[in-house]
């Protein structure tokens, strides 16, 4: 999840909005067998601000063909000197690089397959994507070592990956293998626009040495064993869709929700027990509501980030730059996010709406269910519409506006149209539907979306489908009306 700041016009014209933040139990062993296992060894260097690092992949081909070759994104390259997409809109780069603008990037030293030394062979649209052939094909269902050295340079920057202040961001620093479909890899770049990211979920072997003075957050389960000014990690995580962590100087709180452990990491909240008690409250709501989330921990960090919140498995960052009412509602968004993204996987290049209308739209449901919060649902739905309606007029003048959720991230103009079309939009979706099938229907057909597509990716039909099941009438050219842009909101 990306969050925007600057709406100073729509929020001087309307009071406000709200913030854009952003089953299967015990089967998650079974699961792991059949994916894809990524073992890292890596270790940060504080003073040059660099990460080194080995990965072995025990790559699954779980597709339905033969494989030659496999490919992985290098997200770290879009921060490096010269990249064709960078990974923060120019209007953003003041806030974003508080030492001025500086870069990052992304070396592959040795690529093996087996026992073969590889030739490190970069191609994509942005010299983003590490091109491994095989000495064999791989046939479906079977299995190949892969191996990657490589390292990556942090820039000073608030966002995903990078260093400022109290924190380090380390999401999305290794090669991440691409997805297979329609005869070939996706290799979609790192747009600056949403959450340019699509990937299969897979086992995660990590051990990771970091200076002492830091606690680690991350996804996972793992032990921190000091040694003298160092302290190595040694995590497990199975069957997760990617793998993050956050380095800072924080303090901890810990509460229990079933058999999850639930952390909170911080350095700058004055009301921490609030940020603790609305992670578990969210968690405790979407179990009942969604599905049983299925992890051993869940951890909450405040960082240094542009944006007010992003999501990973077992782990959200939360912006410390935002107010007391938004960061709780970030975590409670983020947290959302566990479910939608994390469990249940998507294409968020092609169907953001997906993941981020459906999390947001549970984010105001956990509202309308705790009402001690003190957020009235039914005003934060008129406030999303009176929102929606006033960016039209103003950025997207006429009532010809393409107002369509189903485009990819790069057909968005910025973020704040991506944001409008996909967050805003996208929840009143969710809230009309509501309306029409009943509460029942609705939320049977979450839990239904939840068990059928639990850890795989899921597509706008398949929600579809669960929803048609659940209300035992046609919906598609319901949702269609809506991802296409032609409902008519000022009606």
């Amino acid at each position: 999840m990306k969050r925007l700041k600057r709406f100073a016009i729509v929020f001087a014209l309307i009071i406000c909005v709200s913030a854009f933040v952003g089953c299967n139990d015990g089967g998650l062993d079974e699961i792991s067998k059949g994916l894809s296992t990524y073992d890292i060894n890596a270790s940060y260097d504080g003073e040059e601000h660099k990460l080194t690092a080995s990965m072995t992949v025990d790559y699954v081909n779980n597709y339905d063909v033969e494989l030659d070759r496999v490919e992985f994104h290098l997200y770290p390259s879009a921060y490096r000197e010269g990249a064709r997409f960078a990974p923060i809109e120019k209007a953003d780069e003041a806030k974003a690089y508080p030492s001025g603008k500086n870069y990052g990037g992304i070396t592959v030293t040795n690529v093996t397959v087996g026992s073969s030394q590889k030739e490190v062979t970069i191609s994509g649209s942005d010299e983003d994507i590490l091109c491994v052939t095989l000495d064999d094909k791989l046939l479906p269902g079977a299995k190949v070592k892969i191996g990657v050295d490589f390292e990556v340079k942090l820039a000073n920057v608030r966002h995903r990956l990078g260093y400022n202040g109290k924190t380090v961001n380390l999401g999305n620093f290794y090669p991440v293998a691409c997805v297979y479909e329609n005869g070939g890899f996706r290799t979609d770049p790192y747009y600056a626009v949403g959450d340019p990211f699509y990937s299969e979920a897979a086992n995660y072997n990590v051990t990771m040495k970091y200076p002492a003075g830091y606690k680690m957050a991350h996804t996972g389960s793992g032990s921190h064993v000091a040694d003298g000014d160092s302290v190595t990690a040694s995590i497990t995580a199975s069957a997760v869709r990617d793998f993050a962590a956050v380095l800072g100087e924080f303090e901890t709180k810990e509460t229990k929700v079933g058999d999850t452990s639930v952390m909170y990491f911080y350095y700058a909240d004055t009301a921490p027990d609030a940020s603790l008690k609305a992670a578990a409250d969210a968690l405790t709501t979407f179990n009942d509501k969604f599905g049983k989330y299925p992890y051993p921990t869940y951890s909450v960090v405040q960082t240094s980030f542009l944006q007010g919140g992003m999501e990973y498995p077992n782990l959200s960052l939360i912006s410390d730059a935002m107010n007391n009412s938004t960061y709780i509602d970030a975590v409670i968004h983020e947290t959302a996010h566990q479910w939608w993204y994390g469990v249940v996987g998507n294409d968020e290049t092609a169907n953001s709406w997906l993941d981020e209308g459906l999390t947001e739209y549970s984010a105001s449901l956990f509202y309308a269910l705790n009402p001690d919060y003190g957020v009235e649902f039914e005003k934060r739905i008129s406030d999303a519409l009176s929102s929606l309606m006033l960016y039209i007029e103003l950025y997207k003048p006429g009532f010809d506006a393409d107002t369509s959720m189903d485009r990819s991230l790069a057909e968005y103009a910025d973020n704040m149209e991506y944001t409008y079309m996909t967050y805003v939009k996208g929840q009143l979706m969710f809230d009309n539907l509501r309306r029409i099938i009943g509460d029942d229907a609705f939320y049977a057909a979450l839990k239904d979306y939840y068990t059928a597509n639990y850890l795989k990716i899921a597509l706008p039909d398949s929600l579809i489908a669960c929803f048609e099941k659940a209300a035992k009438r046609e919906l598609k050219a319901y949702f269609d009306s809506w991802t296409q842009g032609n409902v008519k909101l000022f009606q």
